[in-house]
């Protein structure tokens, strides 16, 4: 024991000369400092500053703290509380939180609080024995108690129900909890008390009766309450003769429909949607209503009806009225509420009557093309074979006298050709009528055709202008309800008019028909003494006044055709010269299968190079429409060629166009010359020019070259004036100005070149 002793005085004395000794080598504070951030920038060290700034931490020290402290507190810790006590950064505290919650599932964090399970068993401990004391906890009250979100205490005490609290969630209300004990006390409660009052009752100590028998909505009516609420009721009833069900419910009456029904047996209601009302009210709506139907006037029943009605059971009422009048009175419900009657709708479709035959006329005047329907081709067809009998009694006449009214008288003689063509449009249409498959397409499209008449907010303003006293609402249910109407009635307007127009031009359709073949024949002997002109041209100069001839004359007499198609098959068209190609297209798309195919061919033939292919193509069309085409003999053509020369050198005294009297002067030279007529685009009076050279005097010729390139400047000058406007152009000017004075000196001496006696030329001589 001494020896002891005396070991222990030993390292006692040289622990006190070691600290007493000098040291040999100091690290500063801020050597210490700079090692350790030398550490943590190379990774090699892992701690965090405290707050203050004089200590170092690690994490593992970090987290050790945290369950100390977590410990401490009882199982709840605040992590804004945790950053006072270990004094560091609130960010790395919260860190190794979530590090902890992450590896130990006993800790959870809730609303910044770090809690186990231990507070949550005391926890669970002490709502148990609250539980206990007052028999029932609302989960709200334990929120505003623990500052805990609602949601995790029902999940957490849920846990322990049964097994630290002995009670039951409430199924239906999750957010309490109960228990047996609570239930039974409260059972005994309402059986006492229903007992006691039943005793009251029976014995008459208490007047009133029990409503709802002993279920759980069961209420004790007083006599006093229930004569009051009867006294209100029949009041409210005989003064206004109806009843809400809302009113009812505010009086404390649980079942309002069945409450009517017991107390008023013999009364006879009508049960709405929110209310019932009283024969009374039915009555005088029902009467009002039949005062107006039968007067052709309209009314709103909602004005009549209290206003505490909503308008659905306005409509219920107003539905149920209309059923009890009797059927042969007639009216219709618009919006809900109004009643109209079929003479009011009458007198709005007659406001109609005298726009719709308007613009029925202005309809048929301005579209081109119109198609009938299937029912005016039949009537057509019946005024067609009405008139069969008497046409086929003809045939005989026909044959023999083929220059009567069915054909040219113009250019008669004995060495006049005729083209008789057959009789072929009644067998079509006899065919068109019985094949009826091969016409379904087309009819389906006839019947879909509708001319649209107003739009639904242009009757809308038609009918605010004339009826002004009508709410908003009807003048918008009348014109959607009038639309179709008044489109089918206007349909049979347009038909109408196309049908008297067409009756009319039926009665003189034998006068049309002479017209018709002499005009066509006409326009035919043209055309061949136009196509004589081109054939002293060559290559692309013929081929140029080839294209003008089909684009000009040969199109005119194409829509002649195409005009009397139309209107023979119940279409009309105006002036014929106004159709254009898609119009011929649209006609074409019309007409039967028979005819569609070598009229395509005229119409397309239209588009080509070659006058022989439209000729033939024109006698087909000629032919399927009976046109007896008569052409003209030496006598007429020259006949012909005078009047053309003629009424080319009255329009050459008139004009003072130079380039007019260039085109007109070429031309009548051509003719002179050659005695064939021309009809040639003004682009082909060059190559008219150079014809002339060798056929006319060479005066004449040199006379006419120059004018023609005087011609020729004024016209560029003209462009380039349009194209660059009037600045800087005083030379230009000044040509132009000296160019139309040449102009104008040389323009007689062109004109006599046609109009003075004139000499013979090369060619006559």
């Amino acid at each position: 024991m001494a020896a002891a002793w005396e070991e222990i005085r030993r390292l006692a004395a040289d622990f006190q000369r070691a600290q007493f000794a000098e040291v040999a080598q100091r690290l500063s504070e801020r050597n210490c400092i700079e090692i350790v951030t030398k550490l943590i920038a190379e990774k090699q060290l892992e701690v965090v500053h405290t707050l203050d700034g004089k200590e170092y931490v690690t994490p593992a020290q970090i987290c050790r703290e945290i369950r100390d402290e977590l410990h401490v507190c009882g199982g709840r810790v605040n992590i804004v509380d945790l950053q006072q006590i270990i004094n560091v950064d609130l960010l790395h505290i919260e860190n190794r939180a979530n590090d902890i919650v992450k590896s130990d599932k006993t800790i959870q964090l809730v609303l910044g609080q770090l809690i186990n399970e231990s507070y949550l068993d005391q926890l669970a401990e002490e709502i148990n024995d609250k539980l206990q004391e007052t028999g029932q906890v609302t989960i709200s009250e334990l929120c505003k108690a623990y500052d805990l979100p609602g949601d995790f205490l029902t999940q957490v005490l849920s846990r322990r129900l049964g097994r630290i609290i002995h009670g039951r969630l409430d199924q239906e209300n999750r957010g309490v909890i109960f228990t047996e004990a609570f239930v039974s006390r409260h059972r005994a409660r309402i059986r006492g008390l229903f007992t006691v009052l039943e005793e009251l009752v029976n014995a008459g100590r208490l007047k009133g009766t029990v409503v709802g028998g002993k279920q759980d909505k069961a209420v004790f009516v007083p006599d006093i309450y229930a004569r009051t609420q009867s006294n209100w009721v029949d009041s409210f009833f005989k003064q206004n003769g109806y009843l809400e069900f809302d009113a009812l419910y505010r009086l404390g009456i649980p079942d309002p429909s069945g409450y009517i029904k017991k107390r008023y047996k013999s009364t006879k209601l009508l049960f709405l949607r929110a209310a019932c009302v009283g024969q009374e009210i039915v009555d005088q709506v029902e009467a009002s209503v039949e005062e107006a139907v039968s007067s052709g006037t309209w009314i709103d029943v909602a004005t009549l009806l209290p206003s505490s009605l909503s308008a659905e059971d306005c409509g219920i009422l107003l539905q149920q009225v209309m059923r009890s009048l009797n059927k042969n009175s007639s009216g219709l419900v618009f919006s809900d509420t109004i009643v109209v009657s079929e003479k009011f709708l009458s007198s709005c479709t007659d406001l109609f009557s005298d726009m719709m035959k308007q613009k029925a006329e202005k309809e048929m005047k301005n579209n081109p093309v119109h198609l009938i329907t299937e029912e005016d081709l039949k009537q057509a067809s019946i005024l067609e074979n009405s008139n069969a009998n008497k046409k086929d009694k003809k045939d005989d006449r026909r044959k023999k006298a083929t220059e009567g009214s069915g054909s040219v008288r113009g250019g008669g003689g004995g060495n006049a050709r005729e083209i008789k063509i057959k009789k072929t449009k009644k067998k079509g249409r006899k065919d068109a009528d019985s094949d009826e498959e091969s016409q379904t397409t087309s009819t389906d499209r006839n019947k879909h055709m509708e001319f649209p008449f107003m739009t639904q907010e242009e009757i809308q303003d038609v009918l605010k202008t004339r009826m002004q006293d009508c709410p908003e609402e009807l003048i918008t249910e009348l014109a959607e309800h009038l639309i179709r109407p008044l489109t089918k009635s206007y349909q049979e307007v347009v038909r109408s008019v196309f049908t008297s127009s067409t009756s009319s031009s039926g009665a003189s359709r034998r006068q049309t028909m002479k017209d018709l073949q002499e005009e066509f024949s006409n326009l035919y002997n043209n055309i061949r003494l136009f196509e004589k002109g081109t054939k002293h041209f060559t290559d692309e100069t013929q081929t140029n006044l080839v294209k003008h001839l089909l684009k000009t004359v040969c199109t005119d007499v194409t829509n002649l055709i195409f005009n009397f198609l139309a209107s023979d098959s119940m279409m009309t068209t105006e002036n014929y010269s106004a159709i254009t190609s898609e119009v011929r297209t649209k006609i074409l798309g019309k007409l039967p299968e028979d005819t569609k195919g070598p009229l395509t061919k005229l119409h397309t033939s239209l588009n080509g190079k070659s006058l022989e292919d439209f000729l033939s193509y024109l006698d087909s069309a000629a032919d399927i429409c009976d046109i007896m085409v008569k052409k003209g003999d030496k006598k007429k053509e020259r006949q012909v060629l005078f009047q053309h020369r003629q009424a080319l050198i009255e329009q050459l005294k008139v004009t003072e166009d130079p380039a007019l009297v260039l085109h007109l002067t070429s031309v009548l030279l051509f003719q002179f010359s050659t005695h064939c007529m021309l009809h040639a685009p003004g682009r082909s009076v060059p190559q008219i020019i150079n014809f002339l050279s060798g056929k006319i005097p060479e005066d004449q010729h040199s006379l006419l070259v120059k004018y023609q390139g005087l011609v020729v400047k004024q016209l560029i000058n003209q462009t380039k004036k349009t194209e660059h406007g009037d600045s800087d152009e005083t030379e230009e000017d000044e040509g132009a100005d000296a160019i139309r004075k040449e102009l104008q000196e040389i323009t007689t001496s062109i004109k006599d070149l046609v109009l003075r006696p004139r000499k013979s030329s090369v060619t006559e001589e």
